[in-house]
C-alpha cells in the first residue's frame, strides 16, 4: 500500500479526551488504553496499545514528577481520591496519535479501505494532563519514521561490549521500578507477591537497549540532521 492512496486519513490526531479505561490486553503481555473520543467515522471509543508502558507515566514538570489528581467511584458508592503521576481511568488528557500499521482485512475477512481511520492501528506518541482547554494550534508532530524503520522509532542498537556506567544502569533501574510500582509491567510480580528479579532485569536491559542507548538525533539549523542530508541529496 502506498501513502498516495490515502486521501482522507490524517497522519496525526491531536485530541483533548478522557481516559475511558486502562487494563492489560487479552494476552496479558501488554496494555490496552482506551479513550472516550472515537476515531473519525467511528462511533466507538478508541483503543491504543502502547509499545512502551513508560508513556503511561506523565512527563516530569520542572524536573519533578507530575502530580495529577485522580478520582474513582467504588462499587458501594464511595469516592476514592488520590494523586500520582500515572495515567488513570477518568483522567482528562491531551494526546497525540500517529497513524500506524494498516489493517489489510476487517474482522469478517473483507479488505479494509485505506481511506478510513478505523483501518489503521494508532500509536500514542504523547499524553499529558489537560484542563480541557485546547489551543487552536496543535503541537508540531514528531518526525515520522523513515522508510524501512520499525514503527517504534529507531532500530535497537547492538548491545555494547563495554560495561554500562553505574549512573546509566541506575537510571534504567529507576524507570523500571517506577513502572513496577505503577503496575505497568506484566509478569514482573513473583508468585509469592514479591518482585521477580530476573524479569525485572530483563525489563531493565530492554529499556537500556531500546531507549537509553538510542542516540538522540541532533538538530542542524533547526531541523533534524537526517532531514538536512535528505534535502541536500534531492
Amino acid at each position: 500500500m502506498t501513502t498516495e492512496a490515502i486521501v482522507s486519513v490524517p497522519e496525526y490526531l491531536n485530541w483533548t479526551t478522557r481516559v475511558f479505561s486502562k487494563g492489560p490486553t487479552r494476552s496479558g503481555k501488554g496494555w490496552d488504553l482506551c479513550f472516550a473520543t472515537p476515531l473519525p467515522g467511528s462511533s466507538y471509543e478508541t483503543h491504543v496499545y502502547p509499545r512502551d508502558p513508560a508513556i503511561m507515566i506523565y512527563p516530569d514538570i520542572d524536573g519533578a514528577p507530575a502530580v495529577v489528581k485522580h478520582s474513582k467511584t467504588e462499587p458501594d458508592g464511595t469516592v476514592t481520591n488520590w494523586e500520582s503521576n500515572v495515567v488513570e481511568t477518568g483522567d482528562v488528557v491531551a494526546i497525540q496519535l500517529h497513524r500506524d500499521t494498516f489493517k489489510a482485512t476487517k474482522q469478517d475477512g473483507s479488505p479494509s479501505d485505506p481511506n478510513y481511520a478505523t483501518s489503521y492501528f494508532w500509536e500514542l506518541t504523547s499524553i499529558v494532563p489537560s484542563d480541557g482547554q485546547v489551543e487552536a494550534g496543535a503541537p508540531t508532530p514528531p518526525r515520522p519514521p523513515a522508510a524501512g524503520t520499525p514503527p517504534t522509532g529507531h532500530p535497537a542498537p547492538t548491545p555494547p561490549a563495554f560495561q554500562v556506567e553505574g549512573v546509566v544502569k541506575g537510571h534504567c533501574e529507576k524507570i523500571v521500578a517506577q513502572l513496577t510500582i505503577a503496575k505497568l509491567l506484566p509478569g514482573i510480580e513473583a508468585e509469592d507477591g514479591g518482585i521477580d528479579w530476573e524479569v525485572f532485569r530483563t525489563y531493565r536491559d530492554l529499556y537500556y537497549h531500546n531507549v537509553s542507548n538510542v542516540p538522540v538525533e541532533p538538530l542542524v539549523g533547526g531541523v533534524l540532521a537526517s532531514e538536512e542530508i535528505e534535502e541536500e541529496e534531492v
